[in-house]
C-alpha cells in the first residue's frame, strides 16, 4: 500500500534466505515511497519497466532492475535503455513451451537478462514442444537448430484444441470467504470486491493467519443465501458460518 507497509514486511521477509528479490512491493508510481523503500531492505527491488517513466526511475534510482516483457520490438528497446543504464533484468514472457523458448534465445542475446527469467511454461501439463526444455542447476540449454530449435508436438495441439468462448466475470456461483484469526469471516462473489476492501483499508492489512477459502455450492439454503447477499457486495459476519 505504501512505504511504511512495505518497509515492515520486506524486512521481515528478507529474513527468509530463499528470497532473492521482492517484485514490485508497492505502488510503483510512488516515486518518493519506492526510493525510501530501497534505503530500508538489503534485497534487491525489481519493477516493471514503464512506471514511473524510464527516465524518472533511472533518474531517482528506484530499484535495482527491471521487469521486462511485450513483443519483440518493445522487449529490444525497454532491454537497451536497461543496458546503457547499466540495470539488470528478468524477461516475463509468459505462456507454453513454446513462449518459453523464444524468451531464452531472446534472453541470451540480452547482455543485461541477468535475472531468472519468468515464463510460467511448468505451470501447464504440457511444453507444447519437443523435446521439453531441461532445467539443470537453474540454467537450461538454448538449441542451435534452425527457428526456435525445438519442434511443435503436433499431437499436443490437437489434443488441446478448444473453440474460443468469451469469459464471464464474474464468474456465476462463485463465493470465497475471507477466515480471519479473530474468527470472522468476508465473503465475496467475486475477488474485484475484496481488492476493493483492500485499496480501501476497510480492514486491517496483512494479519498473520488470514487465508482464502472458496467455498463449493453444497445445495444448501445457506450457500445460497450467502452468494445472494455476497452478490450485492462484501459482508463479514462472526463466526463461520460456512
Amino acid at each position: 500500500m505504501d512505504a511504511g507497509f512495505a518497509a515492515r514486511y520486506c524486512r521481515e521477509i528478507e529474513k527468509y534466505t530463499n528470497i532473492a528479490m521482492f517484485e514490485s512491493p508497492m505502488p510503483q508510481e510512488d516515486v518518493e515511497g519506492n526510493v525510501k523503500l530501497r534505503g530500508q531492505t538489503s534485497v534487491a527491488i525489481a519493477m516493471h519497466y514503464g512506471s514511473p517513466p524510464p527516465m524518472t526511475a533511472l533518474k531517482e534510482d528506484v530499484c535495482d532492475g527491471f521487469v521486462i516483457g511485450g513483443g519483440s520490438n518493445r522487449v529490444k528497446a525497454d532491454a537497451t535503455v536497461a543496458a546503457m543504464a547499466n540495470k539488470p533484468f528478468f524477461l516475463e514472457l509468459v505462456g507454453t513451451g513454446i513462449t518459453a523458448m523464444f524468451s531464452m534465445h531472446f534472453a541470451a542475446t540480452l547482455t543485461h537478462a541477468l535475472w531468472p527469467q519468468v515464463d510460467c511454461h511448468r505451470i501447464y501439463t504440457h511444453q507444447m514442444i519437443k523435446p521439453a526444455i531441461k532445467v539443470e542447476n537453474g540454467s537450461a540449454l538454448i538449441p542451435d537448430a534452425p527457428g526456435l530449435g525445438v519442434e511443435l508436438d503436433e499431437d499436443a495441439v490437437a489434443g488441446f484444441r478448444i473453440e474460443p468462448t468469451p469469459k464471464q466475470y464474474p464468474a456465476p456461483g462463485l463465493l470465497l470467504s475471507v477466515r480471519w484469526p479473530s474468527g470472522a469471516t468476508s465473503y465475496y462473489a467475486h475477488a474485484g470486491q475484496y481488492w476493493d476492501d483492500v485499496h480501501a483499508r476497510r480492514f486491517p492489512l496483512y494479519l498473520r493467519h488470514v487465508y482464502l477459502e472458496q467455498i463449493p455450492n453444497n445445495g444448501s439454503k445457506e450457500w445460497k443465501d450467502l452468494q445472494t447477499r455476497a452478490q450485492k457486495g462484501g459482508f463479514m459476519v462472526p463466526g463461520r458460518p460456512l
